[in-house]
């Protein structure tokens, strides 16, 4: 709905800026770290919020409350869309009033870096952008805030890259993707190269969501793929993959690239 993106700046900004005309007794409450978690558990990201894997980032609010527990079906684009929203517009507005905060000896809930960059934002932004008549009163205020807090996730060459966007390039393919199939290819990544781009190729005819499972097994993968026999076709579908992986998680992606290419996995 038009009006949601207006409701959710009205209760941003009442729990951080302070009206001077008015009483400051009562502030609604920032939405925990674990309740936004709850609704990312229940969608095609569940499997990068398991509560068993996720250290829970104790609120520092004025009245500490606990949580409310949750039970959720799997959300909506426009309600995963509109947590975004709320989690960027709500930094911005806090940073934005630091000084009378501090000053007036409020302790606000902060979201952590490392807890918004968990967050599928990229992937998300660009199912808006592709459906800009529903969401369009949303899509460019969150860009706007994007470009602000992530640049890193706003570069141009991301954005105008349609073959790692577009849809329009996919195509049916009978290669069944799994763990071993891909392990397989890799393995003999020199003797057969064929092999290993068949199994790419496959990748690439994925939509990225789908694909994201197989992120682990593949990074796995990449100091091989760097090796002086191998085509540099291969190569270039490799990055392919890798591109569009990094449209869903991009900062998780980036970790196990960074401890593939270490050998601290």
């Amino acid at each position: 709905h038009p009006v949601m993106p207006a409701l959710v700046e009205v209760y941003v900004n009442s729990i951080l800026v302070i009206n001077n005309k008015g009483t400051n007794e009562y502030f609604n409450k920032p939405i925990t770290e674990e309740e936004i978690r709850n609704v990312f558990r229940n969608s095609i990201f569940g499997a990068n919020f398991d509560s068993q894997n996720k250290q829970i980032t104790a609120m520092e609010i004025d009245n500490e409350d606990t949580s409310i527990e949750l039970n959720l079906e799997k959300p909506s684009l426009a309600s995963q869309l509109l947590l975004i929203y709320y989690l960027l517009l709500y930094e911005d507005v806090r940073l934005s009033n630091a000084a009378t905060l501090i000053a007036n000896g409020r302790k606000i809930k902060s979201y952590s870096a490392a807890f918004l960059s968990e967050l599928p934002i990229k992937y998300l932004l660009h199912q808006a952008q592709k459906d800009q008549m529903s969401y369009g009163g949303l899509f460019s205020p969150l860009l706007r805030l994007l470009a602000t807090h992530f640049p890193q996730l706003s570069l141009v060459d991301d954005w105008m890259d349609d073959q790692v966007f577009g849809d329009y390039c996919r195509h049916q393919s009978d290669v069944n993707l799994s763990d071993t199939a891909i392990n397989d290819a890799f393995q003999s990544i020199e003797s057969n190269p064929y092999k290993t781009g068949k199994i790419l190729k496959a990748m690439l005819n994925k939509n990225p969501t789908d694909i994201w499972p197989f992120a682990e097994i593949f990074v796995r993968y990449i100091k091989s793929v760097l090796g002086d026999q191998v085509p540099r076709h291969i190569q270039e579908l490799y990055r392919e993959v890798w591109l569009r992986l990094n449209t869903v998680l991009p900062r998780c992606l980036w970790i196990m690239t960074i401890n593939a290419l270490l050998d601290l996995n």
